[in-house]
């Protein structure tokens, strides 16, 4: 009996690991976006305990103007994403909470960050999703909008 149950245990172990991954596993990759004036790059890889890592930069001509780190981090409550932006907030984490995972959105909150406060992927297709962020800027609500081509699995 004993033998049965640590089996039990152990199946639902990896069968929750198992969807915990399929949650986020689709953002796994390197995304772009170039236009005429900048390159946009995303960079999410999957971490030894099922998280994921991410890299995000943005260069105008040959210059890196924009640099930030992001992890995706399971918690008991859905997903945590944690950014931390270059040259910003003493180098702290920014917690973004998950309000609705789904097979093709991730969408994450705080409500007490000033810019953005609602960060939100929405898979296209295999190879193009579209990021948004939300907040206020200048006393006014603001939107950015980022469309993404894969260009590495």
């Amino acid at each position: 009996m004993k033998y049965f149950i640590s089996l039990l245990v152990v199946a639902f172990l990896f069968l929750g690991c198992n969807k915990t991954t399929q949650e986020t596993q689709w953002l796994l990759g390197s995304w772009c976006n170039i236009t005429p004036k900048m390159r946009y790059y995303e960079n999410w890889t999957l971490t030894e305990n099922s998280d994921l890592a991410g890299e995000c930069f943005v260069i105008l001509k040959s210059d890196t103007v924009f640099f930030e780190r992001m992890q995706l981090k399971k918690t008991k409550n859905g997903w945590d994403y944690n950014v931390t932006v270059r040259n910003q907030n003493q180098a702290k984490a920014i917690i973004f909470s998950s309000t609705c995972i789904t097979a093709d959105s991730l969408v994450f909150e705080n409500k007490k960050h000033d810019y953005p406060n609602r960060i939100v992927y929405k898979k296209i297709s295999n190879d193009q999703l579209v990021a948004r962020i939300f907040g206020i800027q200048n006393g006014k609500p603001t939107t950015e909008v980022f469309p993404m081509k894969k260009v590495y699995p």
